[in-house]
């Protein structure tokens, strides 16, 4: 088995820019830009390939259709080095598919048709072979209504139970849900999460104070993601922020799931919670200087840590 398994969606992402504003019909009905690529997307997908790009052997746990976009994801994720053998493919559904239009300074805005993500459940896993590993990442929470709310706690249980390190990171997907979340929070080792996203679920909270929420809802250590202004690290012995080492930002598309690749590399190499940050914000920085969620990932080896 690999040494970490991320569970998650692939999307299929058409990354196209820059987009200065989005057709209105009947007003202006075409807006140009002057590129556009086709990448492998979505949480499971860009952390994975982070992962493989470091040199970490990783595993993809997740749906698509049995289409030529699923055929895609897959020969991307195995160029990058990751395991695709876990990865379901169903007749009767299409693969997650993204429209990404980059906006001038790096912003994002997406159009997005979910496909399988919307019936990808437990049903789907091999749970055997899931919990084989080092390291879960539990990815994209809020994306996977069939595997969110009834299997996020049993499956993160069953990996923590079994020695497994269990982390967990969310994305807006279909909306954030404190309940499902919180839920899940008593059996993750580690919670990986976005700032933007838990102000919306916890509003009028710091960074300082949303960290403590979630450890007081059960999760044993936070690494919280403020986009530009780093991250903030908090276990039971300290808080502490790290600001980010980006120079150069073309595209912001896969930089927290890249956060968490670089991050769980540092794990794996043995680093502590706070020097695996670090790692975290540099493979950040690497996503950021490219368009696309998992692009010019250096090797570990080749990181100046």
């Amino acid at each position: 088995m690999a040494t970490v398994h991320c569970l998650g969606v692939l999307v299929v992402d058409a990354l196209s820019g820059p987009l200065p504003q989005y057709p209105v019909p009947g007003v202006t009905t075409q807006v140009n830009t002057s590129s556009i690529k086709f990448l492998a997307g979505g949480g499971a997908a860009n952390a994975a390939s982070a992962l493989g790009q470091l040199g970490i052997e990783v595993a993809v746990y997740s749906k698509v259709g049995a289409d030529s976009n699923g055929e895609f994801l897959c020969a991307e994720l195995q160029r990058n080095g990751v395991d695709v053998s876990h990865i379901r493919a169903s007749a009767n559904e299409s693969t997650p598919f993204t429209f990404v239009g980059i906006h001038p300074g790096g912003e994002r805005t997406f159009i997005h048709t979910p496909g399988c993500n919307l019936t990808f459940s437990i049903k789907d896993l091999d749970l055997d072979t899931l919990y084989g590993c080092k390291a879960l990442l539990y990815q994209d929470m809020w994306v996977l209504p069939k595997l969110d709310e009834p299997s996020a706690p049993q499956i993160l249980a069953e990996a923590q139970k079994r020695g497994v390190l269990t982390l967990l990171d969310e994305c807006y997907g279909l909306g954030p849900n404190r309940r499902v979340f919180e839920a899940a929070l008593p059996y993750c080792d580690v919670v990986l999460s976005s700032y933007d996203d838990m102000r919306i679920i916890y509003p009028g909270l710091d960074p300082t104070s949303v960290a403590a929420r979630l450890r007081q809802q059960g999760a044993r250590r936070v690494v919280l993601k403020l986009g530009r202004e780093g991250c903030l690290v908090v276990d039971s012995r300290q808080t502490v922020h790290l600001p980010s080492v980006a120079t150069k930002i073309i595209d912001t598309t896969g930089a927290g799931d890249c956060f968490d690749a670089g991050f769980i590399a540092g794990l794996v190499k043995g680093l502590s919670d706070l020097d695996a940050a670090k790692v975290g914000n540099l493979i950040a920085a690497a996503c950021v200087r490219n368009v696309g969620g998992a692009v010019g990932i250096p090797t570990y080896k080749a990181l100046e840590l």
